[in-house]
């Protein structure tokens, strides 16, 4: 027997056409998405989707469009979208009994997730499917085997889209195409090709000052605070206030710092080199790669400054480097600083910076912004290395009995650990009766023991139930969590304070696992920021 063509969903027989009368209506929502990558291919805007579906709609008989559900720019891998768990909720309560999408890929791209709520979930609910260009209909059960493989054809789609932007990425790295958002300080990209790099006159003349004072043996802290005196725009107040980048915040300090500096002389664009592949992203987390492993392509761009002199200044660089390596190893018999990078001064917020006064044979903590920056950045702000030891050493001593005695309590504290697991117990023997009952409501009304109506106030009823139940059983498992974590906290914390007791000093690494930060003001007294939020804080002189 030949079989009857399908050119569309809803050719109707004639001869077999069910009466107007007895046809069941369906009150449908229209479902629309596009993701970014969807944005680049044409017939896929949500204007498209929904003219489809609303065609499809308008020569079935029996289907009313009553609202469209649409997620703009999100992917089709995560069902968290919110308009689709909008219209989740409007099925849920009955509002519509028809789903409509242009194709499956709309619906979703995630395999396993698609497959449960196109072939559990909404059937539970009797909810009509329909997919107008994949020809799929759940009313007439036509997709079979097919719709399982759509599926998981679409999630591979997905995560070969991510692949291929990610070689492409790569090949235009070893093309020497510049790939990243803004480009570097000094250039721009070109209109007509964003992989592109013209130089910008605006930046160029800065960045050739730099490699002319570089050459010239000046320090990166001196070109930096020479930069800040003569009001040159730093390159992230510049990007903002050309519109590269719109958020204020992520501008920083207006002052140049070293390490800007740094970053510009020996970065080999400046001489026409494309260098590139310097960081790679790993579970979604931006990892360093070893020197020898970046991509650097000459001679793709105009160059700013000659290769030669970009060369003398990477010698000058190495000489002071060298210079610098000498000092610190003979410097290196003084006393270690067990305060290293905890120093800050409260009135500019940068790090304090360590002296040695030789002729006393002191320690000073100094703030030096007025010397990097500019004789405006601050003003002159000290304190002796030996009045931060004593003072953080007498509270310490001060402190350590009642620090011995708070952990002693939280160790032999067995009536909370008892209640909570007592809690627990009830409520996991709570959250099993209820879901039994949750999972058997469905065949209850498949047998006809509820009807539709009270199966899905039931179902709710229950939902809410166990929601409840679930959120009381994670609040006593972060209390059991936040009790074990501040038993783990002042164990660490009475074994740092007993090595205190028996040896009268303070170590690099008992500071570390003590204290967060010190704050020092103009007038040399200061906070000490404790990683132990109670007792020290309070009885600290410092405050």
């Amino acid at each position: 027997m030949a079989r009857k063509s399908r050119k569309h969903l809803y050719d109707i027989d004639e001869s077999s056409a069910v009466p107007e009368s007895e046809r069941e209506c369906f009150n449908a929502g229209a479902y629309v998405r596009i993701s970014g990558d969807d944005k680049k291919k044409r017939g896929d805007s949500l204007e498209t989707q929904r003219n489809i579906i609303e065609n499809f709609a308008a020569v079935a008989p029996d289907i009313t469009i009553s609202e469209v559900y649409a997620d703009d720019n999100i992917t089709g891998t995560t069902f968290e979208r919110p308009g689709f768990q909008r219209m989740l909720a409007d099925a849920e309560r009955g509002k519509i009994n028809c789903i409509i999408v242009k194709d499956l890929t709309r619906f979703g791209r995630n395999a396993i997730d698609a497959g449960y709520y196109l072939e559990k979930y909404l059937p539970m609910l009797g909810i009509r499917f329909i997919a107008v260009t994949d020809a799929y209909d759940s009313a007439e059960d036509i997709g079979g085997i097919l719709l399982p493989i759509k599926n998981i054809i679409s999630e591979a789609y997905a995560l070969d889209i991510g692949r291929k932007c990610r070689a492409v990425q790569h090949q235009n790295i070893a093309d020497g195409r510049y790939v990243g958002r803004l480009a570097p300080y000094g250039y721009k990209k070109a209109p007509d090709d964003c992989h592109k790099l013209l130089i910008d006159e605006d930046t160029a003349p800065v960045v050739r000052q730099i490699f002319q004072w570089a050459c010239e043996g000046v320090s990166a802290n001196e070109i930096a605070k020479r930069l800040t005196v003569e009001s040159v725009t730093t390159p992230s107040h510049y990007n903002h206030a050309k519109g590269f980048s719109s958020s204020a915040k992520l501008c920083g300090s207006a002052y140049w710092k070293a390490s800007k500096v740094k970053g510009i002389i020996s970065d080999k664009v400046y001489a026409g080199d494309m260098v590139q592949g310097r960081r790679r992203t790993v579970n979604n987390k931006q990892l360093n790669i070893d020197k020898r492993d970046w991509v650097c392509v000459p001679d793709t761009h105009d160059a700013i400054i000659s290769r030669e002199v970009f060369e003398q200044v990477q010698v000058i660089r190495q000489s002071v480097s060298d210079r610098a390596e000498s000092i610190r190893q003979t410097s290196r018999s003084h006393m270690p600083s067990v305060f290293r990078g905890k120093v800050f001064c409260d009135k500019c917020g940068y790090v304090m910076k360590r002296k040695h006064q030789k002729k006393d044979d002191i320690y000073w903590y100094r703030c030096e912004s007025q010397v990097k920056y500019s004789k405006d950045a601050c003003t002159i702000v000290s304190v002796k290395e030996a009045d931060l030891q004593s003072n953080i050493l007498a509270t310490l001593l001060k402190q350590s009995e009642a620090i011995l005695g708070k952990y002693l309590c939280l160790v032999n504290d067995s009536e909370s650990s008892d209640y909570f697991a007592s809690e627990l117990r009830e409520i996991n023997q709570n959250l099993d009766k209820h879901g039994r009952i949750a999972r058997s409501l469905y065949e209850s009304m498949v047998n006809g023991l509820v009807s539709k109506e009270e199966y899905v106030q039931m179902k709710a009823d229950y939902e809410a139930r166990i929601k409840a139940l679930t959120e009381k059983a994670d609040d006593i498992r972060n209390r059991q969590y936040e009790l074990k974590s501040q038993a783990t906290e002042y164990r660490d914390l009475a074994e740092a304070v007993s090595a205190i007791i028996s040896n009268k000093t303070l170590t690099t690494d008992l500071i570390d696992r003590l204290v967060k930060e010190v704050r020092v003001h103009p007038d040399k007294s200061f906070n000490v920021v404790y990683r132990f939020r109670d007792e020290f804080t309070e009885v600290s002189g410092s405050e």
